[in-house]
């Protein structure tokens, strides 16, 4: 099999620059085409309607993905006959507690059934969890669910002012310069879609004056990014006395700390909007400018709060997020069990957009690693290598020294050669030559006693780690 990474990455940067522009214009037949454009013009009116208006639109919307579910999906078929259910049973919100929680264990173990097809169907793209607090989960989106989750994060973006034709900085996960490049650019332009792609595995002290030089060169006004990607940009900027004034910056995928919040507006001289996805694709929320808590997407998937029971929360109060997608039906998931925690704001937005919203999620903890060569990298990005995993059960990254880093594996079973060959590349790929990576198969990895499970944890001293406690 060709691996396309590898020619990539062996690429001048010229190619490579091509390369990405090949692909983005793929992405862009695959994911903005004419369905796009019409859920953009949707969401942008539906977000005045009045709440009765946007409670009929899921529950039409729910009736179908119900009917969806119980006609092609074993899964669910099985589920509703052994309830002694039927699709007609599920006629409003009300009716959907009547369904069982599907867990992360269930998605994982009945992948196959919970699809609507024996075989992904053209167009189907097959997508992963983080896998941080559990193995990776592996879920399949129709072209309907892409194009309604890039209308969904186009429409929060609006909401900052950002439009059509302006550039964005992204600094994310992907490894879009090769590890072995110690010079400028740290980065590759995507014109079709007037992206720059930041490197987020170049990001040393000596480093982050090129990325400041290049956004200020570009003139760019938005940014998107991990917290702890603009954390580190953005606590360079304020050690120096260095500002980039933005419109807005974006971020996504972390806890957001305060302490990050500060420095990076501070840093960009701007308002920062986070936002909250799920690669399940059940729930999307985000910012507005009153930057009051999150706007739940109702129009995307029903988000419910449950206790430790799984019954419902009063609104105001705390519970796990459960949440039910209006659109995917190339693998429902019906009243999903995110494991994260959040609670419903009762009072209106002084926006004026009605629906519901959710204060900061939480999720898990993070340290940020730092390579002996001084780069700052993210514990986001370095989820990648471990979504192709399908044995794991949990897993943990600890950096013990400045150039040893454990990763603590429980499989599922006996831990396949192959897979530990493969976790260990792309690790390498990401850190570089210079750290020992040591893999360690153990029983359990625990919580900490706050409750909280921490996925990176770093015993290295230096001025990026935040409170993770708090």
């Amino acid at each position: 099999m060709i691996d396309l990474e590898q020619i990539y990455r062996r690429c001048p940067i010229w190619l490579q620059n091509l390369l990405l522009n090949v692909y983005a214009r793929q992405i862009q037949w695959h994911r903005y085409g004419q369905t796009y454009r019409a859920a953009v013009a949707a969401l942008l009116e539906q977000e005045s309607w009045p709440c009765e208006r946007l409670l009929e639109y899921q529950e039409e919307r729910l009736r179908r993905v119900v009917q969806v579910a119980y006609d092609r999906s074993r899964y669910y078929r099985q589920v509703f006959d052994r309830e002694g259910m039927h699709p007609s049973d599920i006629k409003s919100l009300a009716d959907l507690s009547k369904v069982p929680l599907l867990t992360k264990d269930s998605v994982r173990e009945y992948e196959a059934d919970l699809m609507t097809r024996r075989a992904p169907a053209p167009g189907w793209i097959e997508g992963h969890t983080s896998g941080t607090t559990g193995s990776p989960l592996a879920v399949w989106y129709d072209r309907r669910m892409c194009a309604i989750n890039n209308a969904a994060d186009w429409r929060q973006k609006t909401w900052a002012g950002m439009r059509e034709g302006d550039w964005i900085g992204l600094v994310l996960g992907r490894v879009v310069v090769p590890l072995r490049q110690t010079r400028p650019p740290f980065w590759r332009y995507n014109r079709v879609q007037r992206q720059i792609w930041f490197s987020s595995f170049h990001m040393s002290q000596s480093n982050l004056r090129s990325y400041a030089r290049e956004i200020e060169r570009r003139k760019l006004k938005f940014l998107e990014g991990y917290p702890s990607t603009l954390f580190i940009l953005g606590k360079y900027l304020v050690d120096r006395g260095i500002t980039l004034p933005m419109n807005a910056v974006f971020t996504s995928s972390e806890t957001l700390h305060t302490i990050q919040r500060e420095v990076i507006e501070s840093a960009f001289e701007c308002r920062l909007f986070d936002f909250y996805g799920l690669a399940e694709r059940t729930i999307f929320a985000g910012e507005c400018e009153a930057h009051a808590g999150k706007h739940i997407a109702e129009e995307y998937g029903i988000v419910e709060l449950v206790d430790e029971t799984g019954h419902s929360v009063p609104h105001g109060q705390t519970g796990f997020m459960v949440g039910t997608s209006l659109h995917n039906e190339a693998m429902p998931m019906i009243r999903y069990l995110t494991g994260d925690v959040s609670r419903v704001r009762v009072e209106p937005c002084s926006c004026g957009r009605t629906s519901r919203r959710i204060d900061d999620v939480t999720t898990k903890a993070e340290d940020i690693i730092v390579t002996p060569d001084g780069r700052m990298i993210s514990p986001s990005v370095l989820t990648h290598p471990f979504k192709p995993l399908k044995s794991i059960v949990k897993s943990q990254i600890v950096q013990e020294s400045l150039d040893c880093l454990v990763i603590k594996l429980v499989p599922r079973g006996q831990l396949m050669d192959g897979e530990k060959q493969q976790l260990l590349g792309c690790l390498r790929e990401r850190i570089g030559p210079e750290a020992r990576i040591e893999i360690r198969v153990v029983d359990d990895i625990p919580r900490e006693p706050s409750g909280k499970f921490r996925w990176v944890i770093s015993r290295v001293g230096h001025s990026f780690l935040v409170p993770w406690q708090a």
